[in-house]
């Protein structure tokens, strides 16, 4: 219904208040008492104000502090968002109507679905001003999506929260995530609503579906891409967890970070930062006594100097099989005629950085029966940990003292590693393969589906990001997977006898080679499902001209008949004053500029202009009356003016120190700007500019024009219109008396 029948659903848009309308029913028909909160969201920090409709659903328990569901029912106006979050409205209310019939309710249950996250989470901002969500709301669980299938991972709990996280890791039947996501999330140009909930320190779960997220904030995001699997296992999940948390005192708070990762997708763990320190410290000490023993056996069985060898033929192999694989990346990439060839078909990438590695790998073993005979290493899964253990004890270490959150990820594999080699005989080759067996368990069940599930989102995640993907990337994550993954593999495979047939291992490896190189060089590097990512801006300043900017992460323009004439590759310099204003050039690799004909008429007008002297200088009134739903006004001073006072929250938004004032959606009847100057500044506003941006293409948008090709790319769009207001007629006021 919201991302089909009603579509895009920007904040401020015909179809926002539609999907409204659309969400309050079915709340009421399933028995919740249903309000919706209008209100003018302010976010000082961003210089933002809204106006935002909050849907706020309440079904009473037997105590008045609630567990919330929350989502949000705005999308942007790329696209109909499907996943983003229509995929979270629909499992909120799914799981409302199950959760509805229950009628032992210990805590009231609240289903909270926001507007505006997709403008500066302004939604959640509003949320927050209202006492009786603030008052009752004591913990909760947001469902987002950056992608269309599974996993939906827990990526993010709030403060106070470590009583939160054993519903989850206890009984969530499809547990997907870890505290090392929150690690990576760190990192990522994202928010959710939850960024603003958990600075009212309410505690609470992030999930979100990461699966298949070539679509996410595009036109391409439509339902009938959402996996129903991943409706399913999220609904299960949001059920069992909201009723397990009836029977928990959602009351306490703690102040403990906690760290908490899945196993293998079937369970999972969780602990606080005090078992985290213990589990550290017990895997390093463990780990380091355990190198010492399986190193005295190697140099016991080999020598020092044939030990010594070993490491260093070991380190030099390693890192030969990242080079293999970067350089691997690099050529496929040369070889083409885009950036990014893997882009629609990263698998056969991976596949080919794989056999590379193995093949490279297997060179370097094979190699070593050139050295003299006496240099020969005695075949024994000892020598493979006295190579391994140094590399976890640093990357455990490293990562528990930089990444806390993902630390788990290296100690737990270290202390198995660290327990098991410790009790072994490490001279008993049979006993040392058997514990390498339960290494390889647990390092597998924590590393392989979570490294396969982050080289495919990364793949997308560059995708979206203004560069070009480094060579590096995919070698890298590849690596620190093989450095936890391989070593317990090669321990397990080692034998004193050498191979009947090495010729034929070599044979398989460079067909694999072959066959893998084949099809990544066959592969398309677009598709419809897996588009390229382009966008188109406009700048109008006259009714004459405007600038036209496109760019992506390829190079070549590519453009439809019909489009303007004269683009030049860069960036706009002179063309337009605007690009000395908040309106930035965009940020893509390959960009291209020209002048062409107007985008059409400003989407608002301005009326009403007045500067009225008051004791300590004057005031500045402007009247906007939008012309269209969702339109963004900007009031944008010249470098070093900042108003006294503004009706508007405003900031410094950029490194020229310009004091902005933004207004999502304001209502169509208009609005009144005001703000106060001190003497020194009056004389400077004529430097003052009101923008209007129009975001998107559609009905309630900036129409598309007709020659953007949409076979193997999907754009998104935006058009801002740059007014003087002092160009206007300003009415005349009497001087203070």
């Amino acid at each position: 219904m919201l991302a089909g029948t009603i579509g895009s659903r920007p904040i401020g848009s015909a179809a926002n208040a539609r999907a409204r309308a659309y969400i309050v029913d079915q709340l009421r028909l399933f028995g919740y008492d249903v309000r919706v909160q209008e209100a003018e969201a302010r976010r000082a920090s961003l210089g933002r104000a809204a106006r935002v409709a909050n849907i706020i659903a309440v079904k009473p328990g037997r105590r008045p502090e609630a567990i919330g569901l929350v989502s949000h029912y705005d999308s942007v106006p790329a696209g109909p968002g499907a996943a983003d979050d229509a995929f979270g409205v629909s499992v909120s209310l799914e799981a409302a109507r199950v959760l509805a019939a229950r009628t032992d309710r210990t805590w009231t249950l609240m289903v909270l679905v926001t507007d505006g996250e997709e403008d500066g989470l302004m939604g959640a901002a509003a949320l927050m001003t209202d006492r009786d969500v603030t008052d009752r709301l004591r913990a909760y669980l947001n469902i987002e999506s950056i992608g269309s299938s599974e996993p939906a991972m827990l990526f993010e709990v709030g403060p106070g929260n470590e009583w939160l996280l054993a519903p989850w890791a206890r009984y969530a039947p499809h547990p997907r995530g870890g505290s090392f996501a929150t690690e990576i999330y760190k990192h990522l140009p994202n928010d959710t609503d939850f960024s603003i909930l958990k600075l009212h320190d309410i505690p609470g779960i992030n999930l979100a579906a990461v699966g298949d997220s070539y679509a996410y904030h595009t036109a391409r995001d439509t339902a009938d891409r959402l996996s129903p699997q991943l409706l399913r296992r999220t609904g299960e999940q949001a059920v069992a967890l909201v009723t397990r948390l009836d029977g928990v005192d959602i009351t306490q708070r703690s102040t403990d970070a906690p760290q908490f990762v899945d196993i293998a997708g079937m369970t999972a763990i969780a602990y606080g930062s005090k078992m985290a320190i213990a589990i550290a410290g017990a895997a390093l000490v463990l780990g380091i006594i355990a190198w010492v023993r399986v190193t005295a056996t190697t140099i016991e069985l080999e020598g020092v100097l044939r030990w010594l060898l070993t490491c260093v033929w070991g380190l030099v192999g390693s890192a030969a099989v990242v080079a293999s694989m970067i350089g691997a990346t690099w050529a496929l990439r040369a070889a083409r005629e885009v950036y990014h060839p893997w882009y629609a078909r990263p698998g056969r990438l991976l596949f080919l950085l794989l056999a590379v590695g193995v093949t490279v790998g297997w060179a370097f073993a094979r190699a070593g029966q050139w050295l003299p005979q006496r240099a020969h290493g005695v075949r024994h899964p000892a020598l493979v940990w006295t190579v391994a253990l140094p590399a976890w004890i640093v990357l455990a270490g490293i990562a528990f003292w930089y990444a806390p959150g993902a630390a788990n990820l290296w100690t737990l594999p270290l202390l198995t590693a660290g327990l098991l080699l410790s009790i072994v005989p490490s001279t008993n080759a049979a006993a040392v393969r058997a514990v390498s067996v339960a290494i390889l368990a647990v390092a597998g069940s924590l590393w392989i589906h979570n490294a396969i599930d982050l080289l495919r989102y990364t793949v997308a995640l560059f995708g979206r990001l203004p560069l070009v993907t480094p060579s590096y990337v995919y070698a890298a994550v590849m690596a620190v997977a093989g450095i936890m993954l391989v070593p317990p593999f090669v321990a397990i495979t080692a034998r004193d006898r050498p191979l009947l047939r090495p010729s034929l291992t070599t044979a398989v490896c460079l067909l694999a080679i072959a066959i893998a190189a084949g099809m990544s060089y066959a592969a398309p590097a677009y598709t419809y499902e897996q588009p390229l990512r382009r966008h188109l801006r406009v700048v109008q300043e006259t009714d004459r001209a405007a600038v036209w900017q496109t760019g992506s992460l390829e190079p070549g323009l590519d453009l439809g008949p019909g489009a303007p004439e004269g683009w030049k590759a860069g960036r706009p310099a002179d063309e337009a004053t605007a690009f000395r204003l908040p309106v930035r050039n965009l940020p893509h690799p390959f960009v291209f500029h020209t002048m062409g004909p107007p985008a059409g008429p400003s989407p608002i007008a301005l009326s009403d202009v007045t500067m009225t002297p008051v004791a300590a200088g004057s005031e500045l009134t402007i009247t906007v009356t939008p012309r269209l739903t969702g339109v963004m006004v900007w009031f944008v001073m010249p470098q070093g003016v900042q108003p006294a006072r503004a009706s508007l929250p405003g900031a410094m938004r950029d490194r020229l120190g310009r004091w902005t004032a933004v207004y999502v959606a304001p209502p169509l009847d208009g609005f009144v700007f005001r703000a106060s100057f001190g003497p020194a500044d009056v004389a400077l506003l004529k430097e003052m500019r009101v923008l209007a941006t129009v975001q998107g293409f559609g009905p309630d948008g900036w129409p598309a024009p007709a020659w953007l090709p949409q076979e193997r790319t999907v754009w998104s769009g935006d058009a801002t219109w740059v007014i003087d207001p002092f160009s206007l007629p300003i009415a005349p006021v009497p001087p203070l008396r």
